[in-house]
């Protein structure tokens, strides 16, 4: 099971949400609640899709997100996965 969750801005602790709010069909409010109940700490996050990376086999026509390019995935899977004690081969940032 997949359980979304944010760790608390706090403590540190993982957090989860209690209850959320649909605000467009691209754009959720989240209340958040720190599971330690020393810290007790209760928020609000938003949740926002902000563009596509596959597209939808049943698109809604309301929603307009746009296209992430295909360099701008490769690199988002790069950062997500590189190990910062290896050389980088990607001469951009120099």
């Amino acid at each position: 099971m997949n359980v979304l969750g944010q760790h608390c801005p706090h403590c540190n602790k993982f957090a989860t949400v209690r209850t959320s709010e649909i605000v467009s069909p691209t754009m959720r409010i989240l209340y958040f609640q720190c599971r330690d109940i020393t810290c007790g700490h209760t928020w609000v996050s938003h949740l926002e899709a902000v563009r596509t990376v596959s597209p939808a086999s049943i698109p809604n026509p309301n929603v307009h997100l746009p296209m992430s390019t295909k360099a701008e995935i490769i690199r988002q899977r790069l950062a997500a996965s590189s190990d910062p004690r290896q050389l980088s081969l990607d001469h951009e940032n120099e």
